[in-house]
């Protein structure tokens, strides 16, 4: 017979597991899903000369900030490290009161050096578009490149020049929201693998360890009666397990009889009527 205890404990953490499946397939499906309908030029405006941004910093980590673009290729003919088709543009910060925070809250960089390329930053390559300056870009500071911004803060990028604007760090959310989705599915399917494990051998374990009952130490049942019939029937009384066998009481024929109160009278055989004895052959 089964260990029953062992067996349901088993079977729940088997449903359990397959429960804990159906999330990571939800959870992962719902990541890969949010990925795929990411369209990154929908975080890019323009062509315009002029946008106004609050800076926002949810988790106090910083900022993936916004990337100034324009049109253009990557190329360096003259060789200075700066990249031709934006050294002689440049584009202003203001903030909400119109002082001008360029050199604080954004840089103008237009770098084509082995050190860095504004390329390397560029969100889709081969657009016909370059990436040429970086702002409020707070969670990429350096010692040599420093972003301040303040939380709540407007701020103004404005160019004689057409400029494109990639809002970095509501693009990087996106990818955040569907990172912690694949996340949480990697986590179910951990937990679903080891509780489906542990289930299965608690059931084989629940299935193996089961047996008949074993009999009561003390007696041994007699086939055809019962134990306590067989004991009636012999003259004894059934003992329970752990007491002292029962002794029997002994008895002594003439125990207890008093001879001096016996009569000695002899016994005379004369007076006794004749028996087959005493008749003659």
């Amino acid at each position: 017979m089964a260990n029953k205890p062992v067996l349901i404990i088993g079977g729940v953490c088997i449903l359990l597991a397959i429960a804990s499946f159906g999330i990571a397939w939800s959870s992962g499906a719902r990541g890969i899903e949010e990925v795929s309908n990411v369209d990154i030029n929908e975080f890019i405006e323009g062509p315009n000369t002029s946008f106004t941004y609050t800076y926002t910093d949810d988790d106090g980590k910083g900022s993936g900030g916004w990337y100034v673009m324009m049109d253009g290729e990557y190329n360096d003919a003259n060789g200075n490290n700066r990249t031709d088709a934006c050294e002689d543009v440049t584009f202003t910060i203001t903030d909400s009161s119109g002082n001008d925070v360029a050199g604080e809250a954004g840089h103008l960089i237009c770098s084509h050096s082995n050190d860095w390329k504004d390329e390397w930053a560029d969100p889709v390559e081969n657009d016909g578009r370059i990436v040429f300056g970086y702002v409020c870009a707070t969670i990429d500071s350096t010692n040599q490149v420093r972003y301040t911004c303040t939380i709540g803060e407007e701020y103004t990028i404005a160019s004689e020049t057409q400029l494109y604007v990639f809002d970095k760090d509501s693009h990087d959310l996106e990818y955040v929201d569907a990172g912690l989705a694949f996340l949480g599915s990697g986590v179910m399917s951990i937990l679903g693998t080891c509780c489906c494990s542990f289930g299965f051998i608690l059931v084989l374990v629940g299935a193996l360890t089961g047996g008949a009952p074993k009999p009561m130490v003390g007696y041994m049942p007699q086939q055809g009666m019962m134990p306590q019939q067989g004991m009636q029937q012999q003259g004894m009384m059934p003992q329970q397990v752990g007491q002292m066998p029962i002794q029997q009481p002994q008895y002594t024929v003439g125990a207890g009889i008093d001879s001096s109160r016996v009569a000695d009278t002899p016994v005379s055989v004369e007076n006794s009527p004749p028996g087959v004895w005493d008749k003659q052959p």
